[in-house]
């Protein structure tokens, strides 16, 4: 043993050198894994959200598909003035106007959808008579950000 002990304090300095780089590499290594785990958890959360968002799009104008009372909602001829939006347009108009928010927000943190494809929806949308009028009555209630952004927008 004493050939042993002997060596280790001969060679103290190496070892030490040895523990402290093989340390700082371990951590590296432990490092470039956490990170390349965080990334792929963000994409996965990312991919989740959309997929979820999705959904909710799908449930939402598959409303109007299915309910004879919402298809004037699509329509670009409608007069507000003779037929004003009913109870029914309206709750479904501001569901979609919550959709855009949740889309908007997305675009603003940086997320996978792209400001000029939720622009152009939103011209379109937003453009029509029956949401005109809704978004026109009710944009005072809404994040005034957002309404900044719609109305440049369809404007």
């Amino acid at each position: 043993m004493s050939g042993f002990s002997s060596w280790v304090n001969g060679n103290f300095n190496l070892i030490q050198t040895v523990g402290i780089v093989g340390g700082l590499l371990t951590s590296a290594a432990a490092l470039f894994t956490n990170a390349a785990a965080s990334k792929r958890d963000a994409i996965s959360r990312e991919i989740d959200n959309i997929l979820t968002l999705s959904e909710h799009h799908s449930n939402l104008w598959g409303q109007v598909v299915q309910n004879p009372e919402l298809q004037r909602i699509l329509l670009s001829d409608v007069d507000v003035v003779k037929v004003p939006p009913t109870v029914a347009e309206e709750v479904f108009i501001n569901k979609a106007f919550a959709q855009y928010l949740t889309s908007w927000r997305i675009v603003n943190a940086g997320g996978m959808i792209k400001r000029k494809e939720l622009e152009a929806d939103a011209k379109w949308f937003f453009s029509l008579p029956l949401p005109h009028a809704v978004w026109e009555k009710t944009k005072g209630s809404k994040n005034q950000e957002f309404v900044r952004f719609i109305d440049r927008t369809f404007s």
